[in-house]
């Protein structure tokens, strides 16, 4: 029975294959076109649309091996034998193709007659009254004493997300054995399938779609049935190989070695959950990391971060105290890349990523775990049990340590977590902002003046990291001459690879270290030639005169110089293609992004903004080496470099150029070669003021970024847009979105063959889609209007309904009604046919549309002759709205506010019938 996990895999694509399916490839772990999803849970997720109809069918039944992330677990993952973050998922659909019998069939076959299950291990569930899944079970041969009815918590499955198609199910489990059931359930008759214990281990879902969720959680028929159907790879391969875990089967097995041959450690019963969070984490962000989730501090990027330094922290217990994750990722890419040959390519470019992601939570773990421990130790002292958010978030601020990973670690003490707190100090945090530290700056020089002993030496443009002695301590806003673990402090040096705020680039982060000491640099300011290094010491005590370490985040260093170089082709470009009138004003130049103001008398037209684009993109495709010069200033202006007419310069100013795109003043840090800086991209382009306009830009990965979210938020729209025309008109020919949207795979894909060049058609195509489905929504809006009213004004149930509950007075009858969005058009059509039906009748019709109601009130002319006057009657109802109108004696129309009063003025408009038609 035993079976690696590839042979599974490719038996499994090779039986359905043979059973007329598509093999459809893996999808990509970010959802395309649901926002609803952070990732890619399941088989169906990319089937999603085809199961509710919303796009044509391009196939009836399909089969995938699809990978997948879940992180509902992640507490428990190395504690058990089964939870993973990252799995794949075998899966069989089908979309109005085939049902029950033939899922049931196909699952059956394949068990028995391809992993060769014994039949007699086999037992499967079904949902409460599903009556038909159990005959076909028992048809195909599988006792009743082996069907058990469950409910909906297990054997109703769906949807993925906040909406889409769902239905009961059927599971397939297999009887491992009462020896797995433990003392209370080896040998007792009554344990089955649902029982907590590990003696049935289910490895097939099979569900049966019969509906589509809305968001609001209603419950609609789909228009056609489907099968979706998940068996995870791993817990087959367990089951199979006969192991108790499925860290155990081959593939997590040989992650595992390889674990055991970095770390020198033995993969056993003391070691085994470090050695399966890493190997189960691993996974998780090679695979997340090949689709471009990035970590970051928010969304997908911030689960990738949070798995990674979960699983440094496990590395940490085995004595690891150095980046190791990236050391994995060969092994990976061997495994995976038969299945997923594109992670071939990608896996040297994911190393990177990961490495650097390690070494910047590794800087701050071992003091942040030992300032825990002191916190915990404190805690147990005074017999308290409970972590305040005040000390969680500073736990997460200062060292980076995720909430969840500090809940988790103060639990495994025994200790509780104050989320609420934390929460608290999180939107206190939010408020404050780094101008805090600026308005501090002053503060911490009073009395000191521009002497020599105080002038730092900058080595920031050709060194990432020096040696250095302390000048000057701050400690709240006072000279001292030490300093201790958890103060706020300002640091002066002697020399220093910080670059200070200064000519709109954003100052340094980074560390100041020596042995036993650890500075946290937060910001980098400077007041003369002094540098200030401000920040929070983390670990040890300092003190004025002592040497020490000076390191920058270079990742963030490479993103400020992308941003100030890419500012530098903006400035020139806008002088081409605007004209040499065009004077900086202002800039801001960050990690993220660009700010760059400009004198120009009107907005930019949209061809403009794509010359712009154009032209900056061409510089960077060039490759040009960019050239520094430190030269007398006149003959700086000699040479043609622009400078910024109120900034003030010294003797000496420093001249980077590049090329014939751009020559300048400036003291900022630069690439070498323009072509380090990757993309460029305008996001947004406005005014600051009078005269003055400002643009918004990208530079690198955040280009990709852009693209992949926007293209995203697109898709969704998309999606929602064809989903209701599809079931309002059913046919897609005249509303549907013709032109594609492209998967965040196809899109990364195109910036890595194209480079620049995609930005251009990125932009042309999100603008091709934007109309279109603009234009196509209005069109769908007033057809769907049109629909309505056509339905409303058509509809004898209506009329009948409206004629039975019609009040029966002596000289006639009077209808009221408030109706919701329906014009007075269909009103007055409504109101003919019941006319037509019943001659003695006064219509009373209401119906509100926002804050505008809109009454028509109609009669025969037999209620005429019997006193009833519907301008009249109108124009008293109206007061009650503040509205207009009138008409003649058998109709009248009119309009007014306050939809809140219509029913009220209608009842108001029935008594005083009644005094009439009596």
């Amino acid at each position: 029975m035993s079976k690696t996990v590839r042979e599974i895999a490719e038996l499994y694509t090779s039986y359905f294959k043979g059973k007329g399916h598509t093999i459809v490839p893996s999808s990509s772990l970010i959802p395309k076109g649901d926002p609803t999803l952070l990732f890619t849970t399941a088989g169906m997720v990319q089937f999603k649309p085809l199961f509710t109809g919303a796009v044509e069918l391009p196939y009836t039944r399909a089969a995938s091996v699809q990978k997948c992330v879940r992180t509902t677990d992640l507490e428990v993952v190395g504690k058990t034998e089964r939870h993973c973050t990252f799995f794949e998922m075998l899966g069989n659909f089908s979309f109005g193709d085939y049902f029950k019998k033939e899922a049931i069939e196909y699952a059956l076959d394949f068990s028995l007659n391809h992993l060769h299950i014994p039949k007699d291990k086999i037992w499967v569930t079904i949902y409460l009254d599903d009556d038909e899944a159990k005959k076909i079970w028992m048809d195909q041969g599988v006792p009743e004493e082996r069907i058990v009815r469950l409910g909906k918590k297990d054997n109703f499955w769906g949807p993925a997300g906040d909406s889409g198609a769902c239905g009961p199910c059927s599971e397939l489990y297999l009887d491992r054995g009462p020896e797995k059931g433990g003392p209370n359930c080896g040998n007792n008759p009554d344990c089955k399938p649902g029982c907590d214990c590990d003696r049935y281990l289910e490895y097939w879902n099979l569900v049966f779609n019969q509906f589509n969720q809305t968001v609001s959680g209603e419950l609609l028929p789909l228009k056609q049935t489907g099968i979706d159907t998940g068996s995870g790879l791993e817990r087959v391969a367990m089951l199979l190989q006969e192991v108790d875990s499925v860290y155990d089967t081959d593939e997590l097995k040989s992650i595992i070695r390889k674990i055991e041959e970095l770390s020198g450690k033995t993969y056993d019963e003391s070691t085994k959950q470090s050695f399966r969070v890493i190997t189960d984490h691993s996974r998780s962000v090679f695979f997340s990391l090949g689709d471009g989730i990035y970590p970051d501090r928010t969304g997908r990027g911030y689960v990738i971060r949070r798995l990674i330094r979960r699983a440094s922290l496990f590395a940490r217990k085995l004595g690891i105290h150095e980046p190791f994750l990236f050391k994995l990722i060969p092994t990976l890419r061997d495994l995976y890349s038969v299945r997923y040959p594109e992670l071939k390519d990608k896996a040297k470019d994911i190393e990177s990523i990961l490495k650097k992601e390690e070494e910047l939570f590794l800087h701050t773990l071992e003091v942040g775990l030992e300032e825990l421990e002191s916190l915990l130790g404190h805690l147990s002292e005074n017999q308290q049990t409970v972590v305040t958010g005040k000390e969680g978030f500073r736990l997460y601020s200062t060292y980076g340590f995720p909430r969840e990973m500090t809940k988790e670690l103060v639990e495994d003490r025994g200790f509780s977590f104050d989320d609420k707190g934390f929460e608290l100090e999180l939107e206190k945090d939010r408020d404050l902002s780094r101008a805090s530290w600026k308005g501090k700056k002053v503060q911490y020089l009073t009395g000191l003046t521009a002497t020599p002993e105080l002038k730092t030496e900058f080595l920031g443009y050709t060194e990432a990291k020096s040696s250095a002695k302390i000048l000057y301590l701050f400690v709240d806003g006072k000279s001292v001459t030490s300093a201790k673990q958890g103060e706020e402090a300002v640091v002066v040096l002697d020399k220093t690879p910080f670059y200070a705020e200064g000519g709109g680039q954003i100052g340094d982060w980074g560390y100041l270290k020596k042995e036993g000491f650890q500075f946290q640099v937060q910001d980098t300011q400077k007041e003369n030639e002094t540098f200030l290094h401000l920040g929070m010491i983390l670990k040890g005590t300092i003190s004025v005169g002592e040497n020490l370490e000076a390191e920058i985040d270079t990742s963030r260093r490479q993103n400020l110089a992308n941003h100030h170089s890419g500012t530098h082709l903006l400035n020139g470009a806008l002088r081409r293609i605007l004209g040499t009138h065009v004077a900086q004003k202002g800039s801001i130049v960050s990690s993220d992004y660009l700010r760059f103001d400009f004198s120009h008398p009107k907005a930019l037209s949209e061809e403009e903004i794509i010359s712009i684009e154009k032209d900056v993109n061409e510089a960077v495709n060039a490759k040009i080496p960019v050239n520094t010069e430190v030269l007398d200033i006149e003959a700086a202006k000699k040479s043609g470099a622009l400078s910024m007419f109120d900034e003030k310069y010294g003797n000496l100013v420093r001249v980077i150029s590049m090329g014939d795109k751009s020559k300048e003043f400036c003291g900022g840090t630069h690439v070498s070669n323009t072509k380090e800086i990757g993309y460029f991209a305008i996001i947004k382009e406005g005014s600051p003021g009078a005269g003055n306009r400002r643009v918004e830009a990208i530079c690198g990965d955040s280009v990709i970024e852009y693209f992949l979210s926007e293209f995203q938020t697109i898709a969704a729209k998309v999606e929602t847009h064809n989903l209701s025309a599809k079931e309002t008109f059913g046919d897609l020919k005249e509303f549907g979105i013709t032109t594609v949207v492209p998967a965040p795979e196809d899109l990364q894909n195109r910036f890595a063959k194209e480079g620049n060049s995609t930005v251009l058609f990125l932009r042309k195509l999100r603008e091709d889609l934007e109309r279109e489905l603009e234009e196509k929504s209005s069109a769908l809006f007033k057809a769907k209007k049109k629909k309505e009213q056509l339905q409303f004004q058509m509809n004898p149930e209506l009329v009948d309904g409206l004629l039975k509950k019609a009040h029966s007075l002596a000289k006639g009858k009077v209808v009221t009604e408030v109706f919701s969005s329906v014009d007075a058009k269909s009103l007055k059509d409504l109101a003919d046919s019941l006319k037509a039906k019943e001659p003695e009748i006064l219509c009373l019709f209401g119906s509100s549309d926002g804050d505008v109601s809109t009454l028509v009130f109609m009669c025969n002319k037999v209620l005429n002759e019997r006193g009833i006057h519907c301008g009249d009657l109108l124009k008293e109802t109206l007061v009650l709205l503040d509205g207009k109108g009138g008409g003649r004696p058998d109709m009248a129309q009119g309009g007014g506010k306050k939809p809140e009063s219509l029913q009220a003025a209608l009842e108001f408009a029935l008594e005083l019938s009644k005094k009439k038609l009596g």
